[in-house]
Protein backbone atom coordinates (compact mmCIF):
# COMPACT_ATOMS: atom_id res chain seq x y z
CA UNK A 1 0.00 0.00 0.00
CA UNK A 2 2.72 2.31 0.89
CA UNK A 3 4.64 1.89 -2.45
CA UNK A 4 1.34 2.48 -4.49
CA UNK A 5 0.76 5.63 -2.27
CA UNK A 6 4.09 7.19 -3.09
CA UNK A 7 3.88 5.71 -7.20
CA UNK A 8 0.53 8.15 -6.66
CA UNK A 9 2.76 11.28 -5.58
CA UNK A 10 5.57 10.54 -8.07
CA UNK A 11 2.88 10.31 -10.81
CA UNK A 12 0.82 13.80 -9.27
CA UNK A 13 4.48 15.58 -9.51
CA UNK A 14 5.18 14.58 -12.35
CA UNK A 15 1.56 15.57 -13.98
CA UNK A 16 1.60 19.09 -12.35
CA UNK A 17 5.07 19.54 -13.85
CA UNK A 18 3.85 19.06 -16.82
CA UNK A 19 0.64 20.74 -16.93
CA UNK A 20 2.52 23.87 -16.22
CA UNK A 21 3.65 24.64 -19.77
CA UNK A 22 2.68 25.87 -22.13
CA UNK A 23 3.25 28.94 -20.51
CA UNK A 24 2.89 32.29 -22.95
CA UNK A 25 3.86 35.47 -21.77
CA UNK A 26 3.14 39.12 -23.35
CA UNK A 27 6.55 41.25 -23.67
CA UNK A 28 5.21 44.16 -25.05
CA UNK A 29 3.67 44.03 -28.66
CA UNK A 30 4.52 40.17 -28.58
CA UNK A 31 3.48 37.12 -27.27
CA UNK A 32 5.96 34.29 -26.46
CA UNK A 33 4.95 31.01 -26.06
CA UNK A 34 7.08 28.44 -23.96
CA UNK A 35 6.66 24.88 -24.20
CA UNK A 36 9.01 23.59 -21.54
CA UNK A 37 11.84 26.19 -19.26
CA UNK A 38 14.53 27.11 -21.22
CA UNK A 39 17.98 25.17 -20.50
CA UNK A 40 20.34 27.37 -22.60
CA UNK A 41 20.35 30.86 -21.24
CA UNK A 42 22.14 34.18 -22.88
CA UNK A 43 22.29 37.57 -21.35
CA UNK A 44 23.51 40.57 -22.49
CA UNK A 45 23.84 44.12 -21.44
CA UNK A 46 24.44 45.69 -18.00
CA UNK A 47 24.43 43.52 -15.15
CA UNK A 48 20.92 44.27 -13.84
CA UNK A 49 20.03 41.88 -17.03
CA UNK A 50 22.02 38.77 -15.36
CA UNK A 51 20.95 39.84 -11.85
CA UNK A 52 17.37 39.32 -12.57
CA UNK A 53 18.43 35.27 -13.24
CA UNK A 54 20.67 35.17 -10.01
CA UNK A 55 17.59 36.76 -8.05
CA UNK A 56 15.80 33.52 -9.20
CA UNK A 57 18.84 31.10 -8.42
CA UNK A 58 18.67 30.38 -11.99
CA UNK A 59 22.58 30.38 -12.40
CA UNK A 60 22.10 26.66 -13.87
CA UNK A 61 20.74 27.88 -16.84
CA UNK A 62 23.18 30.69 -17.95
CA UNK A 63 25.75 29.27 -20.29
CA UNK A 64 27.09 32.87 -20.63
CA UNK A 65 26.41 36.54 -21.13
CA UNK A 66 27.95 39.66 -22.47
CA UNK A 67 27.91 43.46 -22.55
CA UNK A 68 29.21 44.91 -18.79
CA UNK A 69 32.38 43.90 -18.26
CA UNK A 70 34.02 45.66 -21.49
CA UNK A 71 32.40 48.84 -19.89
CA UNK A 72 34.00 48.21 -16.21
CA UNK A 73 30.44 47.72 -14.83
CA UNK A 74 29.88 44.68 -12.29
CA UNK A 75 27.66 42.84 -10.51
CA UNK A 76 26.54 43.34 -7.13
CA UNK A 77 28.97 42.08 -4.40
CA UNK A 78 26.74 39.33 -3.58
CA UNK A 79 26.76 37.74 -7.29
CA UNK A 80 30.61 38.25 -7.90
CA UNK A 81 31.39 34.94 -7.51
CA UNK A 82 28.48 33.38 -9.07
CA UNK A 83 29.69 35.54 -11.93
CA UNK A 84 33.07 34.37 -12.18
CA UNK A 85 31.12 30.61 -13.33
CA UNK A 86 29.57 32.30 -16.41
CA UNK A 87 31.54 32.39 -19.30
CA UNK A 88 31.77 35.93 -21.35
CA UNK A 89 30.15 35.26 -24.78
CA UNK A 90 32.30 38.32 -26.81
CA UNK A 91 32.88 41.35 -25.78
CA UNK A 92 31.06 44.31 -25.63
CA UNK A 93 27.20 44.10 -26.59
CA UNK A 94 26.47 40.93 -28.16
CA UNK A 95 26.09 40.45 -32.46
CA UNK A 96 23.80 38.08 -33.82
CA UNK A 97 26.44 35.58 -35.09
CA UNK A 98 28.37 34.91 -31.71
CA UNK A 99 25.10 34.45 -30.25
CA UNK A 100 24.04 31.85 -32.52
CA UNK A 101 27.33 30.36 -32.36
CA UNK A 102 26.39 29.82 -28.97
CA UNK A 103 23.08 28.03 -29.67
CA UNK A 104 21.12 29.39 -26.73
CA UNK A 105 17.57 28.47 -26.52
CA UNK A 106 16.15 31.81 -24.64
CA UNK A 107 18.03 35.60 -24.91
CA UNK A 108 17.14 37.50 -21.96
CA UNK A 109 17.78 41.79 -22.75
CA UNK A 110 16.07 44.40 -23.73
CA UNK A 111 15.54 46.64 -26.41
CA UNK A 112 18.76 48.73 -27.15
CA UNK A 113 20.38 46.60 -24.74
CA UNK A 114 21.00 43.40 -27.14
CA UNK A 115 17.50 43.53 -28.66
CA UNK A 116 17.82 45.49 -31.51
CA UNK A 117 14.81 47.76 -32.51
CA UNK A 118 13.00 45.96 -35.44
CA UNK A 119 13.66 48.18 -39.09
CA UNK A 120 12.88 47.26 -42.42
CA UNK A 121 15.48 46.17 -44.84
CA UNK A 122 18.36 45.60 -41.96
CA UNK A 123 20.30 42.74 -41.76
CA UNK A 124 21.90 40.52 -39.03
CA UNK A 125 20.02 42.27 -36.69
CA UNK A 126 19.29 40.61 -33.27
CA UNK A 127 15.26 41.12 -33.46
CA UNK A 128 12.92 38.57 -31.95
CA UNK A 129 11.82 37.70 -35.73
CA UNK A 130 14.95 36.83 -36.32
CA UNK A 131 15.81 34.69 -33.14
CA UNK A 132 12.49 32.91 -34.20
CA UNK A 133 14.04 31.90 -37.31
CA UNK A 134 16.60 30.21 -35.53
CA UNK A 135 14.39 28.18 -32.19
CA UNK A 136 15.76 31.38 -29.90
CA UNK A 137 13.35 32.55 -27.80
CA UNK A 138 13.80 36.08 -26.41
CA UNK A 139 12.48 38.62 -23.33
CA UNK A 140 12.89 42.11 -23.50
CA UNK A 141 13.10 43.97 -20.20
CA UNK A 142 9.94 45.69 -19.38
CA UNK A 143 11.49 49.17 -19.14
CA UNK A 144 13.06 48.87 -22.61
CA UNK A 145 9.38 48.51 -24.07
CA UNK A 146 9.49 52.54 -24.28
CA UNK A 147 11.49 51.70 -27.47
CA UNK A 148 9.32 50.97 -29.45
CA UNK A 149 5.84 51.57 -27.91
CA UNK A 150 3.76 53.89 -25.80
CA UNK A 151 3.70 52.30 -21.81
CA UNK A 152 3.18 53.47 -18.22
CA UNK A 153 5.56 55.55 -16.66
CA UNK A 154 8.35 53.84 -15.41
CA UNK A 155 8.35 52.50 -12.03
CA UNK A 156 9.32 49.16 -9.76
CA UNK A 157 6.31 47.09 -11.12
CA UNK A 158 8.20 47.17 -14.16
CA UNK A 159 11.19 44.97 -12.46
CA UNK A 160 8.46 43.26 -10.49
CA UNK A 161 6.58 42.47 -13.96
CA UNK A 162 10.19 40.80 -15.26
CA UNK A 163 10.59 38.79 -12.31
CA UNK A 164 7.15 37.26 -12.31
CA UNK A 165 7.29 36.66 -16.14
CA UNK A 166 10.52 35.07 -15.31
CA UNK A 167 9.32 32.83 -12.58
CA UNK A 168 6.33 31.73 -15.12
CA UNK A 169 8.98 30.91 -17.89
CA UNK A 170 10.84 28.93 -15.92
CA UNK A 171 8.21 27.69 -13.82
CA UNK A 172 9.66 29.25 -10.43
CA UNK A 173 7.17 31.44 -9.83
CA UNK A 174 6.78 31.09 -5.88
CA UNK A 175 10.68 32.06 -5.85
CA UNK A 176 9.21 35.04 -8.07
CA UNK A 177 7.31 36.24 -5.78
CA UNK A 178 9.61 35.97 -3.00
CA UNK A 179 11.80 38.19 -4.39
CA UNK A 180 8.99 40.50 -4.98
CA UNK A 181 7.88 40.62 -0.95
CA UNK A 182 11.06 41.36 0.05
CA UNK A 183 11.70 44.01 -2.64
CA UNK A 184 8.10 45.49 -1.78
CA UNK A 185 9.10 44.94 2.06
CA UNK A 186 12.25 47.10 1.96
CA UNK A 187 10.25 50.30 -0.24
CA UNK A 188 7.76 50.14 2.51
CA UNK A 189 10.54 50.78 5.28
CA UNK A 190 11.76 54.04 3.21
CA UNK A 191 8.62 55.00 2.72
CA UNK A 192 7.77 54.60 6.32
CA UNK A 193 11.06 57.00 7.16
CA UNK A 194 10.09 59.49 4.90
CA UNK A 195 6.62 59.63 5.93
CA UNK A 196 7.36 63.37 7.65
CA UNK A 197 8.97 64.82 4.38
CA UNK A 198 6.13 66.83 2.70
CA UNK A 199 5.75 65.60 -0.71
CA UNK A 200 4.50 68.88 -2.22
CA UNK A 201 7.77 70.23 -2.98
CA UNK A 202 10.21 67.35 -3.82
CA UNK A 203 13.71 67.72 -4.13
CA UNK A 204 14.69 68.72 -7.60
CA UNK A 205 17.21 66.46 -8.81
CA UNK A 206 19.41 66.62 -11.95
CA UNK A 207 21.49 62.73 -12.56
CA UNK A 208 24.44 63.15 -15.10
CA UNK A 209 25.45 60.17 -16.07
CA UNK A 210 29.41 59.97 -16.52
CA UNK A 211 31.02 58.00 -18.72
CA UNK A 212 34.81 59.27 -19.90
CA UNK A 213 35.83 63.35 -20.43
CA UNK A 214 34.25 63.43 -23.54
CA UNK A 215 30.78 62.84 -22.73
CA UNK A 216 28.95 65.86 -23.57
CA UNK A 217 26.91 66.58 -24.32
CA UNK A 218 25.16 65.41 -20.74
CA UNK A 219 24.02 61.97 -20.61
CA UNK A 220 20.74 61.98 -18.07
CA UNK A 221 17.43 59.94 -17.53
CA UNK A 222 14.02 61.05 -18.94
CA UNK A 223 11.11 59.92 -17.18
CA UNK A 224 11.22 56.66 -18.69
CA UNK A 225 14.04 55.59 -17.10
CA UNK A 226 14.29 54.02 -13.72
CA UNK A 227 16.50 56.74 -11.50
CA UNK A 228 13.09 58.94 -11.92
CA UNK A 229 10.72 56.00 -10.36
CA UNK A 230 13.61 55.65 -7.33
CA UNK A 231 13.59 59.66 -7.22
CA UNK A 232 9.86 59.64 -6.84
CA UNK A 233 10.02 57.08 -4.23
CA UNK A 234 12.46 59.43 -2.28
CA UNK A 235 10.48 62.50 -2.56
CA UNK A 236 12.48 63.64 -5.25
CA UNK A 237 11.88 64.91 -8.62
CA UNK A 238 13.87 64.40 -11.91
CA UNK A 239 14.12 67.59 -13.61
CA UNK A 240 13.98 66.46 -17.20
CA UNK A 241 10.97 64.01 -16.04
CA UNK A 242 8.89 65.68 -18.42
CA UNK A 243 11.01 63.44 -21.30
CA UNK A 244 9.27 61.11 -22.36
CA UNK A 245 11.77 58.46 -23.44
CA UNK A 246 14.33 56.78 -20.82
CA UNK A 247 18.41 57.76 -21.03
CA UNK A 248 18.66 61.05 -23.44
CA UNK A 249 21.06 64.30 -24.09
CA UNK A 250 20.57 67.07 -23.10
CA UNK A 251 23.00 70.20 -22.73
CA UNK A 252 24.48 72.66 -19.65
CA UNK A 253 22.40 75.36 -20.96
CA UNK A 254 19.00 73.65 -20.09
CA UNK A 255 20.44 72.40 -17.04
CA UNK A 256 21.12 75.67 -16.09
CA UNK A 257 17.68 76.81 -16.72
CA UNK A 258 15.94 74.05 -14.59
CA UNK A 259 18.33 75.20 -11.40
CA UNK A 260 18.55 72.00 -9.50
CA UNK A 261 18.54 71.35 -6.01
CA UNK A 262 20.54 68.56 -6.35
CA UNK A 263 23.06 67.65 -8.47
CA UNK A 264 23.36 63.35 -8.57
CA UNK A 265 26.16 62.52 -10.32
CA UNK A 266 25.60 58.51 -11.81
CA UNK A 267 29.20 57.34 -12.11
CA UNK A 268 29.81 55.00 -14.66
CA UNK A 269 32.09 52.69 -15.94
CA UNK A 270 35.88 53.61 -14.32
CA UNK A 271 35.27 57.32 -14.29
CA UNK A 272 36.06 58.95 -11.26
CA UNK A 273 32.80 60.74 -9.13
CA UNK A 274 35.10 62.65 -7.54
CA UNK A 275 36.58 64.10 -10.00
CA UNK A 276 33.57 65.25 -12.19
CA UNK A 277 32.24 66.41 -8.84
CA UNK A 278 35.22 68.90 -8.79
CA UNK A 279 34.92 69.66 -12.49
CA UNK A 280 30.79 70.66 -11.67
CA UNK A 281 31.97 73.03 -8.65
CA UNK A 282 34.73 74.74 -10.57
CA UNK A 283 32.67 75.03 -13.80
CA UNK A 284 31.80 79.29 -14.02
CA UNK A 285 28.88 78.05 -16.36
CA UNK A 286 26.99 76.39 -12.94
CA UNK A 287 28.17 78.51 -10.62
CA UNK A 288 24.06 79.86 -10.42
CA UNK A 289 22.58 76.56 -9.86
CA UNK A 290 21.27 76.24 -6.41
CA UNK A 291 23.10 72.38 -6.25
CA UNK A 292 26.46 74.28 -7.05
CA UNK A 293 25.82 77.00 -4.78
CA UNK A 294 25.01 74.42 -1.79
CA UNK A 295 27.27 71.92 -2.63
CA UNK A 296 24.47 69.78 -3.15
CA UNK A 297 26.17 66.99 -5.13
CA UNK A 298 26.01 63.51 -4.70
CA UNK A 299 27.53 60.17 -6.19
CA UNK A 300 26.03 56.81 -6.92
CA UNK A 301 26.87 54.16 -8.90
CA UNK A 302 24.65 53.62 -12.46
CA UNK A 303 24.32 50.23 -11.38
CA UNK A 304 22.53 51.04 -8.57
CA UNK A 305 19.53 52.78 -10.16
CA UNK A 306 19.10 50.32 -13.18
CA UNK A 307 15.88 48.23 -13.33
CA UNK A 308 16.32 45.21 -11.35
CA UNK A 309 16.52 43.80 -7.91
CA UNK A 310 19.31 45.86 -7.04
CA UNK A 311 17.31 48.85 -7.92
CA UNK A 312 15.61 48.43 -4.31
CA UNK A 313 19.55 49.14 -2.96
CA UNK A 314 19.51 52.23 -4.95
CA UNK A 315 16.47 53.74 -3.42
CA UNK A 316 17.46 53.04 0.08
CA UNK A 317 20.98 54.76 -0.88
CA UNK A 318 19.01 57.86 -2.50
CA UNK A 319 16.76 58.44 0.18
CA UNK A 320 20.06 58.37 2.45
CA UNK A 321 21.46 61.27 0.81
CA UNK A 322 18.98 63.37 0.67
CA UNK A 323 17.25 62.78 4.16
CA UNK A 324 20.19 61.00 6.26
CA UNK A 325 19.02 62.63 9.45
CA UNK A 326 16.10 59.86 9.00
CA UNK A 327 18.24 56.75 9.14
Amino acid sequence: MKRFIIALVLLFVAVSSCLAYPVTIENGDRSVTFEKAPERVITNCDSNIIELMFALDLDDKLIGYAGFPEYHNNVSPEYLDRLAKIPVVTPGYITLEPLLNANPDFFLSGYNYGIDIPSAGVTDAITPDELDKHGIKCYAITESLIRIMKKPVVSLEDTYNDIRNLGKIFDVEARAEAVIASMKARVANVEAKLEAISSDKPLEVFIYQTWNAHDQPPRTPGGQAMPSALLKLAHAHNVFDDIDDSWVRTTWEDVVARDPDVILISETGNTNGEERKQLIMNDPVLQGIKAVKEGKIYIIRVEETYPGPRAVHGLELLAKMFYPELF
